[in-house]
């Protein structure tokens, strides 16, 4: 029955609501299921944590695991390409050098040539037989004639005999344009004996072409003792534009961003020579060929500024350089597959991992929770005995509140963790009456106010016991609320129906309603009707004896 109001009383909030726990309470609790069946909530929340916390070291881990091997593969490719360019410039590079060997040997039909070496060596005042020389002079024209033929033939432009001073002193076809400027070189030839090559120039005639200087040696026996060997230099100028651009052509063998360009070393630094032009660049070879680092190094091309790995190949004897480019892009193309791809792995494996050890730990929950709930339903089993042996007309209280509160619960739709709450809240909700005195439990008649006052104590007296235990749901403040009603009659507060928390409102109606309908010291049981009607006067929840006049029938 409906408890009198205190004289004083201090209203304070409800409880907040806890998360619920066991994701099969909504099965278990069900009406038709038996309350026993009930296995409690997973407490998964502090688990989850440091699940999230480990996971979150093995996705770092993983994260550094494949940035190394990302490392480790662009590490390897960059070693591939740069092993491949240097070998594509060396191939290439030993083209270009048998190319112009073979144009230095075209030559030597001419630059040995007895007749050429008397002929220069006269011109040079330097033949010892006054007989022979005039006979050598009169071969001028034969020896003009061998020009002509040898640059018809060997598909020269050009070739002229210059004696050691530099000057012309015979030839077929235009005049090479840079003779001022291969003065230098013209001495190199001179004083060593060996032949050279300019780098290329292009003429308006012939395009790019290529000046070969070929020494003249004296003939042994017809000079002058202490001469010089060289008695004069053939120079001859074959166009090479289509040659050079065929050497550099792409072949069925190079892979998509591979290609070849030819150098030049000059005067003011390097130039790329192309099928019809050369192009200066911003450096020399020598200093190219330190900054590409033998292709292991990504850098602008000197060509067009697109990123490639590139090497540079020296050809010797020449004034050429073979340089080899493979453009980064291309070259990285296997990263763009094998880093996602990688990093895809990494995170199915943690996400993998993640649901294993979510499996493990709800799996290892749910047996401690089965475990847990049952040493907590054999604790309530004991608690309830003890209280209801104390006070027989409490036999069988406690699990019929304990249905009546799952119905209105279902009823009124509440949440699982709320039905857990009141299945639990109703059995423990009378544990403080083992502390008060047997006299005034088992008291027949009217109680004074001093053993009212030590009756209701009871709720203190079980705050007092479970206030410490760990339950994972408001079962407390709800115990401590479920005697308080919504017009303040109450105890021990007195609060109003807003402070309460709902459903300490279910379970206050619960047990009142099973506590009129049953006998007790004091009085006979009421009828069903007669304390629907009772409770009906203010002191409880509209929609909760809503839902008991329905779950009650």
């Amino acid at each position: 029955m409906p408890a009198p109001k205190p004289k004083t009383s201090k209203a304070t909030e409800g409880p907040t609501v806890v998360r619920p726990g066991l994701p099969n309470l909504a099965q278990s609790l069900a009406p038709e299921v038996a309350v026993s069946n009930y296995r409690g909530a997973v407490q998964v929340k502090p688990f989850i944590g440091w699940l999230l916390l480990v996971l979150l070291a093995v996705l770092v881990g993983g994260l550094l695991a494949a940035q190394l091997l990302v490392s480790q593969r662009l590490g390897q490719l960059v070693d591939d390409t740069a092993a491949r360019v240097a070998l594509q410039g060396q191939n290439r590079g030993a083209l270009v050098a048998e190319w112009a060997n073979g144009l230095i040997k075209l030559t030597d039909a001419t630059a040995e040539a007895d007749l050429v070496k008397l002929w220069l060596a006269d011109k040079q005042g330097v033949l010892n037989d006054p007989m022979l020389a005039l006979a050598v002079r009169a071969q001028t024209p034969y020896i003009a004639k061998l020009l002509e033929d040898f640059t018809t033939r060997r598909g020269f432009t050009s070739a002229y005999l210059l004696q050691t001073d530099g000057q012309v002193a015979l030839g077929a076809g235009p005049l090479p344009s840079n003779l001022v400027e291969a003065q230098a070189a013209l001495t190199v030839v001179k004083q060593t004996a060996r032949g050279t090559m300019l780098p290329v120039r292009v003429t308006k005639e012939a395009g790019p072409v290529l000046d070969i200087l070929r020494p003249v040696l004296a003939q042994e026996g017809n000079a002058t003792v202490g001469t010089p060997a060289v008695v004069g230099v053939l120079w001859a100028t074959v166009p090479v534009g289509a040659q050079l651009a065929e050497l550099v052509a792409a072949t069925p063998l190079d892979r998509v961003g591979e290609r070849t360009a030819l150098l030049q070393s000059t005067a003011a630094g390097a130039e790329v020579v192309g099928r019809t032009s050369v192009a200066p660049v911003t450096s020399t070879v020598e200093a190219l060929q330190a900054k590409v680092e033998g292709g292991r190094v990504a850098l602008p091309s000197v060509i067009d500024t697109e990123a490639v790995f590139a090497a540079v190949q020296p050809i010797a004897g020449t004034p050429f350089a073979l340089l080899q480019e493979f453009r980064t892009a291309d070259a990285l193309a296997a990263m763009e597959l094998y880093k996602p791809g990688l990093y895809t792995v990494v995170a199915l494996l943690t996400a993998i991992l993640g649901a294993l050890m979510l499996a493990l730990t709800l799996h290892l929950m749910a047996q401690r929770n089965t475990t847990r709930v049952k040493l907590l339903g054999q604790t309530m089993d004991a608690l309830v005995r003890v209280v209801e042996a104390r006070d027989p007309y409490l036999a069988g209280h406690h699990q019929k509140v304990a249905r009546l509160a799952l119905g209105l619960a279902n009823s009124l739709r509440l949440g699982v963790g709320e039905r857990a709450t009141l299945y639990y809240a109703a059995q423990l909700a009378a544990v403080g009456r083992m502390l008060i005195p047997r006299e005034i439990i088992g008291k027949k008649g009217q109680y004074t106010p001093a053993e009212r006052d030590a009756l209701q104590s009871h709720v203190q007296q079980a705050m007092a016991i479970l206030g410490d235990l760990d339950f994972d749901l408001p079962i407390v403040p709800v115990i401590a609320q479920m005697y308080e009603r919504v017009d303040g009659s109450g105890y021990p507060q007195g609060l109003l129906g807003h402070q309460q928390h709902r459903m300490a409102k279910v379970l206050g109606a619960a047990d009142a309603f099973a506590a009129m309908t049953a006998d007790r010291a004091h009085r006979k049981a009421l009828t069903k009707a007669e304390a629907l009607k009772q409770m009906g006067q203010g002191a409880y929840d509209t929609d909760v004896l809503h839902a008991l006049k329905t779950v009650a029938r």
